[in-house]
């Protein structure tokens, strides 16, 4: 599969932006572009939901491939409750175990998931395709949708369900993990997770906000911290990684619920870390330097100056760069089986 998403005009559309029928969906044509990607502010986006409004362009997907890897080493494998994962996913005479990846971005989760079970079918869906270099995997494949409208094509057709940073573009939460288990078959797992906007200090305890100069002023905590806001006016989900058991557990359509939390400094400042925790922090990062210059859509449409956010940026990289805030970022994941 490969993609070419250069010279996207400024554009919009309506509705759902794919098939519930399945398909390998292959992006090349400057029609496909026009459909579903725009040019905002230097950067590509996505066409179909003006609620997520980071990057959907190879420069984003090759970050979400690092962080990909980042969260994959931090758990020790590609998702939490392995033996839920295994058990839902065991082969088993008829129907091969399927799972459905929501959010899938560059498509990393899916590929690898695809590998690691050869007798599953694996489904990614995003608003846009992902930039895949080389073959897929016969049993993978990704289709086009958006998550808001829902899954009713769907209805119990997978084993696992796995959507992991997709809170900045979900409207409705519950109503969301709702449809995911409408879509799963009986016995399924549903997993999701999410890094928190809310950065923490070298006690891991919640940085509290600082005006410029004050004690505790952090430039990366800023960017969080305007990002998080213009998220929430576009009306993202963006607290939900907290929420996420609490909704599970209130839901009667899921047992067993159970959550786990990883926190990662971001950047290799902690004293006496071993070699590992020391490649993951530094992994860490890139990524959120990466991020961080990404956020330029977002900010812009949010009515920040250009002057502004290129200072915000400047400052927070060059913050991170020289190891000058002591930062932890959180990661929590929530699972639930269907009952």
């Amino acid at each position: 599969m490969t993609s070419n998403q250069d010279d996207i005009p400024e554009s919009s559309s309506d509705g759902r932006s794919g098939s519930p029928a399945p398909s390998l969906y292959s992006f090349s044509s400057s029609v496909d572009g026009q459909l579903m990607l725009r040019q905002v502010y230097g950067r590509i986006l996505n066409n179909a939901n003006d609620t997520y409004f980071l990057p959907a362009d190879t420069e984003e997907h090759r970050r979400l491939d690092l962080q990909h890897q980042v969260i994959t080493l931090a758990l020790g494998g590609l998702y939490p409750a392995p033996d839920l994962v295994r058990r839902a996913l065991r082969p088993r005479p008829g129907k091969a175990p399927a799972v459905l990846d929501v959010g899938t971005g560059s498509g990393s989760w899916a590929i690898d998931m695809a590998k690691q079970f050869p007798h599953c079918t694996i489904v990614g869906v995003d608003l846009v395709p992902p930039r895949v270099d080389g073959d897929l995997p016969p049993n993978c494949r990704f289709e086009i949708d958006d998550a808001n409208l829902g899954f009713s094509h769907y209805r119990e057709s997978f084993d696992l369900i796995h959507a992991r940073s997709v809170s900045a573009g979900i409207r409705d939460y519950p109503q969301f993990l709702d449809e995911l288990a409408q879509a799963l078959r009986r016995d399924g797992v549903v997993i999701v997770g999410d890094g928190d906007m809310q950065l923490f200090d070298e006690w891991q305890q919640p940085l509290a906000y600082a005006e410029e100069g004050a004690p505790g002023f952090s430039w990366t905590h800023r960017m969080f911290f305007a990002a998080y806001n213009a998220m929430k006016n576009r009306g993202g989900s963006i607290d939900s990684p907290s929420m996420c058991p609490t909704w599970l557990r209130a839901n009667d359509a899921y047992t067993d619920v159970g959550w786990h939390k990883v926190f990662i400094p971001i950047g290799p400042w902690r004293q006496n870390s071993n070699p590992r925790e020391r490649l993951i922090a530094e992994m860490l990062r890139e990524d959120c330097l990466r991020y961080i210059s990404g956020l330029t859509p977002l900010l812009l449409s949010e009515g920040y100056l250009p002057e502004s956010v290129e200072m915000m940026q400047r400052e927070a990289s060059a913050e991170l760069r020289e190891l000058r805030a002591r930062i932890y970022s959180r990661w929590t994941f929530a699972w639930a089986v269907k009952k």
